[in-house]
């Protein structure tokens, strides 16, 4: 989370580049930004996510929350 920045978003083109069709799987940090009263781009928050690229047969054999224990 250290290296997800508001430079993520300004300096786009320097970013390295992942295609999920290549990479089935991706996880990283993205930052969350807004324009300030002075109309300049502050970071207002980060989260972090992991992707997960499947075939319809894999979705179906596997339903998201599905396998997951109800809440207490």
């Amino acid at each position: 989370s250290k290296q997800c920045s508001l430079e993520m978003v300004t300096n786009e083109a320097e970013l390295p580049m992942v295609s999920i069709f290549k990479q089935k799987r991706v996880k990283g940090w993205w930052p969350f930004v807004a324009r300030d009263e002075n109309d300049e781009l502050e970071i207002t928050g980060k989260v972090e996510a992991e992707l997960h690229l499947l075939t319809a047969e894999e979705a179906e054999k596997s339903p998201a929350g599905l396998a997951r224990n109800e809440a207490d």
